[in-house]
Protein backbone atom coordinates (compact mmCIF):
# COMPACT_ATOMS: atom_id res chain seq x y z
CA UNK A 1 0.00 0.00 0.00
CA UNK A 2 1.43 3.30 -0.96
CA UNK A 3 1.26 5.78 1.24
CA UNK A 4 1.24 8.99 -0.98
CA UNK A 5 -1.39 9.92 -3.23
CA UNK A 6 -4.93 8.00 -3.47
CA UNK A 7 -4.89 7.35 0.66
CA UNK A 8 -7.96 5.56 1.55
CA UNK A 9 -9.81 7.93 4.26
CA UNK A 10 -9.83 6.99 7.85
CA UNK A 11 -13.41 5.15 9.01
CA UNK A 12 -14.52 3.92 11.81
CA UNK A 13 -12.91 0.26 12.63
CA UNK A 14 -13.19 -2.33 14.86
CA UNK A 15 -9.40 -2.27 15.80
CA UNK A 16 -9.65 -5.41 18.48
CA UNK A 17 -11.76 -7.26 15.60
CA UNK A 18 -8.57 -6.48 13.13
CA UNK A 19 -5.83 -7.94 15.72
CA UNK A 20 -7.84 -10.90 16.66
CA UNK A 21 -7.93 -11.67 12.96
CA UNK A 22 -4.18 -10.79 12.29
CA UNK A 23 -2.95 -12.49 15.39
CA UNK A 24 -4.96 -15.90 13.94
CA UNK A 25 -2.97 -15.25 11.03
CA UNK A 26 0.23 -15.00 12.69
CA UNK A 27 -0.39 -17.92 14.29
CA UNK A 28 -1.20 -20.20 11.32
CA UNK A 29 2.79 -19.59 10.43
CA UNK A 30 4.35 -18.34 13.49
CA UNK A 31 4.55 -20.37 16.59
CA UNK A 32 2.93 -18.54 19.75
CA UNK A 33 1.46 -15.04 19.50
CA UNK A 34 -0.43 -14.36 22.53
CA UNK A 35 -3.68 -12.12 21.86
CA UNK A 36 -4.69 -10.21 25.17
CA UNK A 37 -7.68 -7.38 24.29
CA UNK A 38 -8.23 -4.75 27.49
CA UNK A 39 -11.24 -3.93 26.40
CA UNK A 40 -14.47 -6.06 25.14
CA UNK A 41 -14.77 -6.32 20.82
CA UNK A 42 -15.27 -4.08 19.47
CA UNK A 43 -13.16 -1.37 20.16
CA UNK A 44 -13.45 1.44 17.52
CA UNK A 45 -10.91 3.70 16.18
CA UNK A 46 -10.97 6.17 13.35
CA UNK A 47 -8.31 4.72 10.99
CA UNK A 48 -7.90 3.21 7.83
CA UNK A 49 -8.91 -0.72 7.91
CA UNK A 50 -6.30 -1.69 5.20
CA UNK A 51 -3.39 0.55 7.06
CA UNK A 52 -4.56 -0.60 10.09
CA UNK A 53 -4.18 -4.44 8.99
CA UNK A 54 -0.43 -3.40 7.69
CA UNK A 55 0.15 -1.83 11.06
CA UNK A 56 -0.41 -4.57 13.25
CA UNK A 57 1.38 -7.03 10.58
CA UNK A 58 4.19 -4.83 10.76
CA UNK A 59 4.43 -4.64 14.64
CA UNK A 60 3.76 -8.18 15.24
CA UNK A 61 6.66 -9.28 12.71
CA UNK A 62 9.08 -7.49 13.94
CA UNK A 63 8.45 -8.49 17.87
CA UNK A 64 8.73 -11.92 16.62
CA UNK A 65 11.67 -11.26 14.67
CA UNK A 66 13.75 -9.71 18.31
CA UNK A 67 12.33 -12.29 20.49
CA UNK A 68 14.02 -15.07 21.64
CA UNK A 69 13.36 -18.84 20.88
CA UNK A 70 9.90 -19.51 21.57
CA UNK A 71 8.49 -15.92 21.12
CA UNK A 72 5.31 -14.82 22.44
CA UNK A 73 3.80 -11.22 21.31
CA UNK A 74 0.83 -9.59 23.75
CA UNK A 75 -1.24 -7.53 21.47
CA UNK A 76 -3.39 -5.36 23.34
CA UNK A 77 -6.68 -2.77 22.63
CA UNK A 78 -7.78 -0.68 24.72
CA UNK A 79 -9.71 2.13 24.92
CA UNK A 80 -8.07 5.18 26.75
CA UNK A 81 -9.14 8.80 27.98
CA UNK A 82 -9.74 11.47 25.82
CA UNK A 83 -10.89 9.91 22.61
CA UNK A 84 -8.24 7.82 22.04
CA UNK A 85 -7.69 4.07 20.86
CA UNK A 86 -4.50 2.44 22.33
CA UNK A 87 -2.95 -0.73 20.22
CA UNK A 88 0.32 -2.34 22.18
CA UNK A 89 2.40 -4.82 20.71
CA UNK A 90 5.09 -6.36 23.18
CA UNK A 91 7.95 -8.65 22.26
CA UNK A 92 10.19 -10.59 24.87
CA UNK A 93 13.54 -10.55 24.48
CA UNK A 94 16.75 -8.09 24.79
CA UNK A 95 15.40 -4.03 25.49
CA UNK A 96 17.01 -1.05 23.49
CA UNK A 97 18.70 1.89 24.44
CA UNK A 98 17.19 5.64 24.60
CA UNK A 99 19.30 5.94 21.38
CA UNK A 100 18.32 3.29 19.54
CA UNK A 101 14.53 3.80 20.16
CA UNK A 102 14.77 7.47 19.11
CA UNK A 103 16.51 5.99 15.74
CA UNK A 104 14.44 2.86 15.63
CA UNK A 105 11.62 4.68 13.06
CA UNK A 106 14.13 6.01 10.66
CA UNK A 107 14.05 4.56 7.51
CA UNK A 108 16.52 1.56 6.82
CA UNK A 109 17.84 1.74 10.40
CA UNK A 110 18.29 -1.83 11.84
CA UNK A 111 19.44 -2.53 15.72
CA UNK A 112 23.11 -4.56 15.63
CA UNK A 113 20.94 -7.90 16.78
CA UNK A 114 21.10 -9.55 13.75
CA UNK A 115 17.82 -10.37 13.32
CA UNK A 116 17.35 -9.01 9.78
CA UNK A 117 14.64 -7.47 8.50
CA UNK A 118 14.85 -4.45 5.86
CA UNK A 119 14.90 -1.24 8.61
CA UNK A 120 11.49 -0.43 7.27
CA UNK A 121 8.46 -1.76 9.10
CA UNK A 122 8.59 0.77 12.23
CA UNK A 123 9.18 3.40 9.93
CA UNK A 124 6.26 2.43 7.63
CA UNK A 125 3.99 1.42 10.65
CA UNK A 126 5.02 5.36 12.03
CA UNK A 127 4.09 6.57 8.60
CA UNK A 128 0.74 4.81 8.18
CA UNK A 129 -0.30 5.93 11.72
CA UNK A 130 0.54 9.58 11.36
CA UNK A 131 -1.78 9.13 8.23
CA UNK A 132 -5.23 8.89 10.47
CA UNK A 133 -3.71 11.42 12.92
CA UNK A 134 -2.37 9.07 15.40
CA UNK A 135 1.09 8.68 17.60
CA UNK A 136 3.35 5.76 17.78
CA UNK A 137 6.07 5.29 20.64
CA UNK A 138 8.65 2.40 21.83
CA UNK A 139 8.57 1.98 25.07
CA UNK A 140 10.80 -0.46 27.60
CA UNK A 141 8.40 -3.58 28.00
CA UNK A 142 7.50 -4.10 31.61
CA UNK A 143 9.72 -7.62 32.10
CA UNK A 144 12.10 -6.69 29.42
CA UNK A 145 11.93 -6.61 25.59
CA UNK A 146 9.95 -3.68 23.83
CA UNK A 147 6.66 -2.67 23.57
CA UNK A 148 4.99 -0.66 20.38
CA UNK A 149 2.40 1.57 21.36
CA UNK A 150 0.15 3.57 19.13
CA UNK A 151 -2.70 5.96 19.86
CA UNK A 152 -5.39 6.78 17.17
CA UNK A 153 -8.50 8.96 17.15
CA UNK A 154 -11.73 6.61 18.73
CA UNK A 155 -14.20 6.06 16.39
Amino acid sequence: MRVRGGVAPARVVDLAGVAVARVGAWRATAGEVRLRLDAPVPVNARVGSDRAVQVIDNLVSNGLRHAPEGPVVTVSVLRAAGGIVELHVAGEGPGMTAEQKERAFDRFWRSESGAGGSGLGLSIARRLVEVDGGTIELLDAQGGGREVVVCVPAG
